[in-house]
């Protein structure tokens, strides 16, 4: 049987959250939706949770499959398993510790037929226990300049808030690369846009993005999520450069390695730095640096200068800085709230 929309859930240590993504899935107000829920060999009752909510929904129990991996694959793996087992014309994929507005299935597959759209992307919401965030995702029409917005990492290139013509995958073999839990959706996105001849948006706020769950996927800077995320840039620079139009998309990838890089300075362990100090040496090339934030052109000037101790220190004031900020903004939102 065919659907119009496939709706794709990785399912990993989720107990916590995943009867609230369920609610939120099972109760769309979208009719012929296809469910698949991936168990990548969770290790709590995560599925049992599951298959508790749908007993509440004898109405949408036959357009659900739970498919089971023999031995944990990984984000990325799951998101190839949905992507292999879905029917749908369009998929949505979904994360198993966020949730959804109940129209934003309806809202996105219209506008895809409206618009006859390869992707539609939508807003986000941003939550923390105690705060949130309205997150607007930046876009074009053009798949071009929307490629560049991403690579450059001003646009958001999750799959999760935006909704892709299933035949961008199967008939250009795009896949996750396995293995690769952090920015698996980064090296995903563009490759997709990059087969996509219309891009299309709603404008509305359907996805919540959940930053409360220390069991995420991509929730930490380890060693193995870091030569994850060297893995992704150098997947993408190397799907690029094969490309006619590689010149087009060269200044977003330089740009985009240096935010990273910068990013990864900033976050990782002590031990990993001079490794990261090393990567990417073509981002040296960069002459013109006014997209970097303030923290990163301080942080570039700094580290060109190889004034390690005083870049130790200006990195320890601006997490402590910001940790109080996080702090004070809470508090003040709970106020707020009561």
């Amino acid at each position: 049987m065919k659907y119009d929309v496939s709706v794709l859930v990785p399912v990993y240590n989720v107990s916590d959250f995943i009867e609230r993504c369920a609610i939120s899935l099972f109760e769309q107000s979208f009719e012929d939706i296809e469910y698949i829920f991936v168990n990548d060999c969770t290790p709590d009752d995560s599925i049992e949770v599951l298959e508790g909510v749908l007993q509440r929904y004898p109405n949408r129990k036959e357009r659900v499959k739970i498919i089971h991996h023999q031995h944990n694959k990984g984000l990325a793996g799951a998101r190839n398993t949905a992507v292999s087992s879905a029917t749908g014309d369009y998929v949505l994929h979904i994360d198993s510790d966020d949730y959804v507005e109940i129209n934003m299935v309806e809202l996105l597959y219209n506008k895809a037929i409206e618009d006859n759209a390869d992707v539609v992307v939508c807003d986000f919401i941003s939550e923390w226990e105690t705060s949130k965030r309205v997150e607007k995702q930046v876009y074009s029409t053009s798949p071009r300049e929307f490629i560049n917005q991403m690579l450059s990492v001003e646009a958001f290139p999750s799959v999760c808030n935006k909704l892709f013509r299933r035949e961008l995958y199967t008939q250009h073999n795009i896949a996750a690369i396995e293995g690769v839990n952090l920015g698996e959706d980064f090296v995903t996105t563009p490759r997709l846009v990059y087969f996509a001849n219309k891009i299309s948006k709603v404008e509305k706020t359907l996805y919540h993005y959940m930053q409360t769950n220390a069991n995420s996927y991509t929730r930490n800077h380890s060693k193995k999520n870091i030569d994850n995320l060297i893995c992704v840039l150098q997947e993408l620079t190397q799907f690029f450069e094969g490309k006619q139009d590689y010149s087009s998309y060269q200044d977003a990838l330089l740009q985009g390695k240096l935010r990273k890089k910068m990013d990864m300075l900033f976050f990782a362990d002590e031990d990993y730095v001079p490794y990261l100090m090393s990567l990417f040496p073509e981002t040296g090339a960069i002459k013109d640096r006014g997209f970097l934030s303030k923290r990163d052109k301080i942080s570039v000037f700094l580290l060109d200068r190889k004034w390690m101790k005083v870049f130790w220190v200006y990195r320890i004031f601006y997490k402590w800085a910001y940790k109080v900020k996080f702090f004070i903004k809470n508090k003040l939102n709970v106020r707020l709230v009561s």
